[in-house]
Parts: structure tokens; C-alpha cells; sequence
């Protein structure tokens, strides 16, 4: 387990998209800090605000490896 702390807000995504619009609902919130978890697959999953599990990174041995995470969450 890895603590996580968020550097952007981060929305759900539109589902005809990889867009990210404001409007829609907040997933991670910018300050907050989230346990991120690996698993077998190599996929380092987290709890959104609402408790939802989502994949924040995949296919990497090291969480910071993945470019989406590492734009979106800093490791404490």
C-alpha cells in the first residue's frame, strides 16, 4: 500500500471520451489523500470520495511509472 495525496481535481469522464469536464461528478478531490493498492495484474487501484474503487494506474511495477497517475497524484 502506498499513500497518495491528490494534485488536481480529477471528474469523471465522459463516457464517448477521455475528456475530463468540470460539470461532471468529482472523483478525487485536490489535497486529499487516498491508500492506493496493488494488485496480481500489476493495477493500483484507490476509493473515490463516494467509495467507488477505480484504477488510477495499470501495467506498471511502480505506481509513478504511469503517466496518468503521476500527473493526477503525488506519492507522501
Amino acid at each position: 500500500m502506498e499513500l497518495a495525496q491528490c494534485i488536481r481535481d480529477v471528474h469523471a469522464r465522459m463516457p464517448e471520451g477521455y475528456i475530463e469536464i468540470p460539470s461532471t461528478p468529482l472523483l478525487f478531490k485536490k489535497g486529499h489523500i487516498y491508500p492506493v493498492f496493488k494488485d496480481e495484474a500489476n493495477n493500483w487501484l484507490t476509493t473515490d470520495e463516494e467509495g467507488f474503487q477505480h484504477i488510477v494506474a495499470s501495467g506498471v511495477e511502480r505506481v509513478l511509472e504511469d503517466y496518468w497517475f503521476s500527473r493526477h497524484f503525488k506519492l507522501l
